[in-house]
């Protein structure tokens, strides 16, 4: 796991330069309406193109990164074939309108690849880890209320509304910043299948020797083809209102967070609509 953080790391920096031609291409377009594509956006093209050729062939053979390598390559077909689509079409004079399509599609599928790498570094340096460096006590109250505030602002321009319900006094062993960054994906995964007008409901309860933290969606549920593959690297489901899909990296980190913390994360369906997340970590009494 050493050897594959260390690599993709040289994929971050590999992609770094065609990434920035791409994005000092689009302030340039953006600032100059009458500009035309020049060798800037065909150089980044051809940068991109060959750092990830580079990555694929320095992992190639290697077995610990087989699966990072297949399933990196085949996540970054769609937007790779998008960027060259956009950039085709920017080579030939443009109108104003569709040209800041082209232009807005190439932002946001640059933004996708660079999201996909940072969290695949993210995952990559949780897997290296075996143990919890510093436990301490984290008050589940202010973690759920926490994350509910910080991701309100999203949930209302979305039309959902968050709810927190955690009583004063429950409290695990365990990293809170691990923690949180567990949470918060799974709330901003509940407001991504919510549709307008529905509630989430965040919760913790004292579930024996256990805490049982739960995010609850009034969505369409998880499908019953997904409901054993959720947690795998790159899988990822639609979103009802955009069609879109994520990363697919969001529930595999949260379950290395689980695990460091000696418990379990699970997703299924709510028997009375929506998807229920559950955290299942070991309570503060019972970890002393």
């Amino acid at each position: 796991v050493a050897s594959l953080l260390l690599l993709l790391v040289a994929l971050s920096v590999w992609i770094v330069r065609p990434l920035g031609l791409i994005a000092d291409f689009l302030r340039l377009t953006r600032s100059e309406g009458t500009v035309r594509p020049s060798r800037l956006l065909r150089r980044a093209w051809s940068l991109l193109q060959a750092a990830f050729r580079e990555w694929r062939d320095t992992l190639a053979g290697r077995s610990y990164a087989e699966e990072y390598v297949q399933a990196l390559t085949h996540e970054l077909k769609s937007p790779l074939s998008a960027i060259r689509g956009a950039a085709e079409l920017l080579r030939e004079p443009v109108p104003d309108e569709p040209r800041q399509r082209f232009v807005a599609n190439i932002t946001e599928q640059v933004q996708r690849i660079q999201d996909l790498v940072d969290r695949l570094l993210q995952l990559a340096s949780l897997e290296k880890r075996r143990t919890l460096d510093e436990l301490q006590p984290v008050r589940l109250r202010e973690l759920t209320d926490g994350v509910v505030a910080s991701l309100d602002p999203v949930a209302q321009v979305k039309g959902v509304a968050l709810q927190s319900r955690t009583p004063e006094g429950l409290a695990v062993w365990g990293d809170s910043f691990l923690l949180r960054q567990a949470l918060t994906n799974l709330v901003q995964n509940a407001i991504d299948f919510s549709p307008r007008g529905a509630s989430v409901d965040v919760a913790a309860n004292l579930a024996g020797r256990d805490v049982e933290i739960s995010v609850r969606d009034r969505g369409p549920g998880v499908p019953d083809f997904a409901l054993d593959r959720v947690f795998e690297k790159f899988y990822s489901l639609r979103r009802p209102d955009t069609g879109k899909k994520s990363t697919g990296l969001g529930l595999s980190f949260v379950r290395e967070i689980a695990q460091l913390h000696r418990g379990v994360a699970a997703l299924g369906n709510h028997p009375e609509g929506g998807a229920v997340a559950t955290l299942r970590l070991p309570a503060f009494a019972a970890s002393r």
